[in-house]
């Protein structure tokens, strides 16, 4: 029998937000088995408590943003990634701010702070995992995705756009703790540089910089000295923001297979939705089987 999980001990993050660049106290904190992952706005009266659920999820303009009432969450998806990727069912994630540390534009040191504050089991609480009973499928213009029942967490993501620099990229995982760590979790986010001038007029890209943002130029990458990090860090960055998007299902991943086209936020989200649903539909056939 797997467990339901959460962390040991408190761990605390900080720094400005992507786009908003709010400076964001953030603290990890364990909690109780069942209550999934909430971000708690202590800056708020009453330290509101949003669930990490699809249903309050209320924009995904170059980000995912939760909320509930005047209370919300921007840019979470890097944040959920390092909990989906590591399996932790159970965090409250404490923000005195509205939009989580963009660190340095990746899920990695998400990551850390959570293998530092150590994976906790919850014994007698069994592990509940998202379970589809045939494929899902979902496209919306050039955007695709299909899921299929797995005994295992496999990703197959493409990305295509008409650009010089970023023709097209495509990468294949079977998706674990140790992968995720290795392989996603250190990917940055990207943006082209024709895009800069717009995203600023929108009030985003606020705390951005080179030090959390790989920039596409016409004709070469703008990033820090560091260089990139994979050849194909873009499509990489692409599966840590579906891991992210699609954890928001409220349960874990690692029983599906995922193929992916031209991913994005809105889709990403309106995919997990069409997950959920079918996941619904399947736990209460069984109920009435049983009945």
């Amino acid at each position: 029998m797997e467990w339901q999980t959460t962390i040991r001990e408190a761990a605390p993050l900080s720094g400005v937000g992507l786009h908003t660049g709010n400076f964001c106290r953030l603290i990890f904190r364990p909690a109780p088995a069942n209550m999934g992952i909430r971000f708690i706005r202590t800056d708020l009266p009453d330290s509101p408590a949003i669930p990490a659920r699809v249903r309050y999820v209320v924009d995904t303009t170059r980000g995912t943003t939760l909320g509930i009432g005047k209370a919300v969450a921007h840019t979470v998806e890097h944040v959920l990634a390092a909990c989906a990727g590591l399996g932790i069912d159970n965090l409250d994630i404490l923000m005195d701010n509205n939009e989580p540390p963009a660190t340095d534009g990746s899920a990695m040191p998400f990551l850390k702070a959570l293998l530092n504050a150590g994976i906790k089991a919850q014994p007698h609480f069994p592990k509940r995992y998202l379970k589809i009973p045939e494929k899902v499928h979902y496209r919306s213009g050039y955007a695709v995705y299909t899921a299929y029942p797995s005994d295992h967490f496999e990703i197959r993501c493409a990305i295509l756009h008409d650009h010089p620099m970023l023709p097209k990229q495509m990468i294949h995982l079977k998706i674990n703790p140790e992968t995720f760590l290795n392989q996603i979790a250190s990917a940055r986010t990207f943006c082209f540089e024709h895009e800069l001038a717009a995203l600023r007029s929108m009030g985003l890209a606020r705390g951005g910089s080179l030090e959390n943002a790989v920039v596409i130029g016409a004709d070469k990458f703008h990033t820090n000295k560091e260089g990139l990090r994979f050849e194909d860090e873009f499509v990489r960055h692409k599966v840590l923001d579906l891991l992210g998007d699609l954890s928001l299902v409220g349960r874990s991943l690692f029983k599906l297979r995922v193929e992916a086209i031209r991913c994005g936020h809105a889709h990403n989200v309106k995919f997990a939705g069409m997950l959920d649903r079918s996941a619904h539909q399947l736990r209460k056939s069984k109920e009435e089987n049983k009945c």
